[in-house]
């Protein structure tokens, strides 16, 4: 039975194979016939719309996908220029800090040298310039340095920044900023003479107030230091004559006082300033007279113009009199 099915299923193999041959013959025999022609054409005629519409379908597809990797090729470049872009920015800050700083140490170089006092070089790394607490710099120089409390502090310009407070560290110091409301320094209108005490305010700007009435103050005009040295006195101004403080940008006069006020615009920038001066061989305040000498009336002039030289007052060595007689009844004992 199983062999008969064999047999069977054999014989129809090779049926379909020849049928299958016979009709591959046939038709690549009438596949150069008119009829397979016209055939072929029109089954080409109505394929054509079909095959133009897969065409079309798919150079838009394959156009949308160009389109696609353009614009992630466009976005990764975009990102690739943005972050180099950011790159030299950063670049370009740093070269033009570091530009600004090799400008400003060339400055306060140069103001050292030609400077009549002796200085000290310091950078400001800490700054406290706001409305709480005291105005202070912290500056990279200290006792290692020979910065001692009580020194003043200018910038490249000549202009006063403020004092060294106490205590001053191995490797730093703190400045009392001059525009501090504790900060008092005497000051002169340049032009004038007008002599007037000078005070921080909260705005960051300097008060001078005191000023003799009859004195003249004009708006735009610079105010330094007095330097005044109180004749008769071991007392001295803490800041040396001639700093430059600030500009006067108002001042306030009423007819019935007897003083007047200004308002002073410092000349440092407090707000940007890197570099400083320390002045280090200035000793104001209370000073110690050399025992061998006192200063001379033309050394207090000089320090201080206005000062009036307080006459020399001399000597006086007391004349011996007369030997007394004593009295009589008394023995005068003899020199031993």
């Amino acid at each position: 039975m199983t062999s008969r099915s064999g047999n069977r299923l054999l014989r129809g193999q090779w049926v379909v194979y020849g049928l299958l041959v016979t009709l591959s013959v046939g038709m690549m025999g009438a596949s150069g016939t008119h009829f397979a022609g016209t055939i072929q054409s029109d089954a080409n005629y109505m394929l054509n719309p079909v095959e133009g519409a897969l065409n079309d379908t798919a150079d838009t597809v394959f156009s949308y996908w160009s389109a696609i990797i353009q614009l992630d090729n466009v976005r990764t470049q975009n990102e690739q220029l943005r972050q180099e872009n950011q790159t030299l920015n950063e670049e370009l800050s740093r070269m033009n800090a570091i530009s600004q700083l090799n400008t400003d140490w060339t400055k306060v170089s140069q103001a050292q040298q030609s400077s009549q006092y002796q200085t000290t070089i310091a950078r400001v790394v800490v700054r406290n310039i706001t409305d709480i607490g005291p105005r202070t710099f912290i500056i990279n120089r200290g006792l290692a340095d020979g910065i001692s409390a009580g020194e003043v502090v200018m910038d490249a310009g000549g202009a006063v920044v403020g004092r060294v407070l106490s205590p001053v560290q191995t490797y730093d110091a703190t400045i009392l900023l001059v525009n501090d409301t504790s900060a008092v320094v005497i000051g002169e209108e340049a032009d004038t003479g007008a002599i007037g005490t000078i005070q921080g305010e909260i705005s960051g700007l300097l008060q001078m107030s005191y000023v003799n009435s009859t004195d003249k103050l004009s708006k735009g005009q610079p105010v330094v230091t007095a330097g005044m040295v109180l004749a008769g006195e071991d007392v001295r101004s803490p800041y040396p004559p001639g700093l430059l403080i600030g500009t006067i940008i108002s001042v306030s006069r009423d007819p019935n006082q007897v003083v007047q006020s200004a308002v002073v615009q410092p000349a440092a920038d407090l707000d940007n300033i890197d570099w400083v001066l320390v002045i280090s061989n200035y000793q104001g305040g209370f000073t110690s007279p050399e025992p061998s000498a006192s200063p001379s009336p033309s050394a207090s002039s000089s320090l201080n113009p206005k000062a009036t030289p307080t006459p020399a007052i001399p000597k006086v060595t007391p004349t011996p009199g007369p030997t007394p007689t004593p009295p009589p009844g008394l023995v005068t004992p003899p020199p031993h």
